[in-house]
Order: structure tokens, then sequence, then C-alpha cells
């Protein structure tokens, strides 16, 4: 195993370290200070603008570098973020005068719903509309009221797409289903369950629903996650992906700003009964880390004790760092949620399935994976049992074996 008492900082990118101090709402003297002396040294401004696109941080880094150092930025570079903004801003707005008619509508029907991440985000965290970039309106709706979530839908016009022939998606997020408007740029993701290769995490519980609020939005009320089950949600949807967008450390990040009075005892206890804590510290790991989020006393003492995760953390996201190489990538995603398991059960339970399902990273594990060893020991020992029980076993038996090592992460 990786001896982290020695593990060493992973460097950002030249570009990458400006586009972390612009990519927040709060702009401190000290870090216009910093802002403005980067800007006098030599960048490459063509991947500047690439990875501000990547990472869906393009309203935050204008509105950071027009207010602290418009005089050093390259004209065309300031002008071309402030029409990316601005067309941002008037799809943002389209979104949320759909979202009000949708959650109207659900309403009307009966049908239970909860707007997460997106526009009632970009709200809540970021107290700015056009701040938060986002394409499409996610809901949350009860597994059981999916038939009537689709009436709904379709009386508004929606037609439902194929979520395989979504080759625009950056990511598939397991069970969920996609409808676009006739006509209109509005997308709907109705979602359950987040779910990820060897990696499922249940949306539809019956606390979340208990807890919901009222959110203030656009001057109406929609529904709205309790404060601490959405941060719960952003940190288990950003370890999900590897934090591969900048975005969502910022989601974290600037939740935190917004709402300093989180009630930390019930982020720790939900997230440990729910069984991704680890997840969640990882999550409140970057967001510190990459853009000083604010954290209680007891609360980053408890982050900085998980050593393991707060090494991790500086592998990611992996496009940020001066050698990618060094990087966490998503397609390696298994290795990091056999690391960020909160128990030393789940994790070796989790471990059984990888190699029942002949896992890559039961055969070829990333370097920095800490547990690779032990993994491949414990593959090469699995894989043939699990080859002789499939010629010996009767289907019952294995299936009962089967139930115990589990199907979802």
């Amino acid at each position: 195993m990786t001896d982290y008492s020695s593990a060493r900082e992973i460097p950002l990118g030249s570009e990458a370290e400006l586009l972390v101090w612009c990519a927040r709402t709060g702009i401190t003297e000290d870090l216009v200070a910093r802002i403005r002396q980067k800007l006098q040294e030599p960048l490459d401004w063509a991947n500047f603008l690439q990875m501000t696109e990547c990472h869906g941080v393009e309203p935050l880094v204008y509105a950071s570098l027009s207010r602290a150092a418009a005089d050093l930025v390259p004209a065309e570079v300031l002008m071309r973020l402030r029409r990316k903004a601005q067309v941002g801003g008037l799809l943002n707005h389209l979104l949320a005068r759909e979202l009000i008619k949708l959650c109207d509508e659900f309403a009307l029907q009966g049908v239970p719903v909860i707007p997460i991440k997106g526009a009632t985000l970009a709200t809540v965290a970021y107290g700015d509309l056009g701040l938060r970039d986002f394409t499409d309106l996610d809901l949350l709706v009860p597994e059981s009221s999916v038939s009537e979530a689709q009436a709904v839908l379709a009386r508004l016009g929606y037609d439902r797409r194929d979520v395989v022939d979504e080759q625009g998606d950056e990511h598939d997020d397991g069970p969920h289903q996609v409808f676009v408007k006739r006509r209109t740029l509005c997308r709907v993701d109705l979602q359950w369950v987040m779910a990820h290769p060897h990696f499922a995490f249940r949306l539809d519980r019956p606390e979340l629903w208990a807890r919901q609020v009222s959110v203030a939005f656009e001057n109406r009320m929609v529904p709205g996650l309790a404060l601490e089950d959405l941060l719960i949600v952003l940190c288990v949807h950003g370890s999900k992906h590897a934090w591969e967008h900048l975005k969502w450390a910022c989601d974290v990040a600037e939740l935190l700003r917004s709402h300093p009075s989180l009630d930390w005892n019930a982020v720790m206890s939900r997230s440990s009964a729910w069984g991704c804590q680890r997840l969640v510290i990882m999550g409140l790991t970057i967001a510190h880390r990459l853009l000083d989020a604010p954290l209680p006393d007891g609360v980053l003492a408890r982050v900085r004790s998980e050593v393991e995760i707060e090494v991790l953390s500086h592998r990611m996201p992996a496009t940020l760092l001066e050698d990618g190489r060094e990087g966490v990538w998503e397609e390696q995603s298994a290795a990091l949620y056999f690391s960020l398991k909160d128990s030393w059960w789940e994790r070796w339970r989790f471990g059984l399935r990888l190699c029942r399902l002949q896992s890559p990273v039961t055969v070829t594990p990333p370097t920095w994976f800490r547990w690779r060893n032990s993994l491949l020991r414990l593959a090469r020992f699995v894989q043939p049992l699990h080859r002789m029980m499939k010629r010996f076993l009767s289907s019952g038996v294995r299936g009962a074996i089967n139930r115990w090592v589990p199907h979802n992460a």
C-alpha cells in the first residue's frame, strides 16, 4: 500500500491556477493581488478559454476578471467570456421560466417533484441565476410516480428521447429519463437514482421527501432539497464523476459560502447512514483546498484527519493538473469508489464484486491506487474460483452468493 505520510502535492498548471482563483463569488483583496500578478506572467489564453468552457465556469470567471483585472486581460478574451456569459444567462432565464411552469403543472396534477442542481442551485448557492452554467432541468421524482411524471411532461409538449441516443451527453447518470420540449431548447431529466458503472446512490428516499423545503425562485416558491441533503447530493455527484468538472466543486464551495449555518451534525450523521460519508468528505476537501470554501473548525479537523482523502483530492480534477498522468480520471472511478468506501467491510465486499465482474481495475489498477497489490491478489484467487462455481454450482446457489455480493456500490 502507498505510504501517504510522505505523499507530495501535485501542482496545477499555470492557467488552471488562474482558473480556480477566478471560479468563485468571493474575491478577497489578497486574491485580487494574486490574480493581477498571475496575469502579468505569460499565459496560454487559448488553453485558458478552453478550460473555462470545459469546466463550466465561464460566468464566474468573467465576473471575477472583469471586476478584479479587466485592464490586464486581452480585450478579445474578455469579450468572448462576456458573450458566453450573456448567452448562458439568456438560456438560464428561459429554463427558469420553464421550471416554474413545470412545478405548477406537477403540483396541479398531484405528482411529487423536487428540482435538483441547475436552476434552483444557481439561486440557492450562487445567489444569481446567471452565475451557474446549466443546460437542462433535473427533476427528482418518486420511482413509483414515473409514469405520472411522464404524463405531465407529455401534456406540456415534451417528447421522450432515448438516453442511448444522446450523443451530446457528458455523462450517463444511470436510471433516468430524458425529455425534450418540441421546438424549444428545454430539456428535462427525470431522476430517482444517481448511477454509474459500479455505483448507485438512491435519490428517491423517504427522508429527502419529508425534509423538502420551499425555495425562493424568480419571485416564486418552488420545492427544494433541505440544505444539508443538497450538500450531500452535490458531493456524491461530484465524487461519482471523479470531480471531472470544476463547476461541481464550485457548487459545493458556493453553497458553503452562502449558508454558513448548516447543521453539520446532520450532514455527517445522514451521510454515514447512507454509506457516503467519505464521498462527502472528498467534496468538502476539494472545495476547501481549491476554492477556499469555509468550514467550521470541527469539520475542518474531521476533514484533515482523512489523510488518504486529502492526498487523493490533489489528483482531481485531473484536467487541471500540470501533469495529467498524475490525476484520477473518471474511467478509473472504480478504484476511486473502492478507496472512498466508508468501512473496511464495504470496501472489500465491493472488491469481491469488482473481481467477479473482472473489472479492468483488477487487471491494470492505476498507479495511484493504494490497494492495487491487495486487489490483484484477491482477483487471482477469486476469479478462478468464480469460473469453477459457474461450472459446478446450480443457478440457485450462485444466485444466493451473488445476492450477498452487491450489484450496486
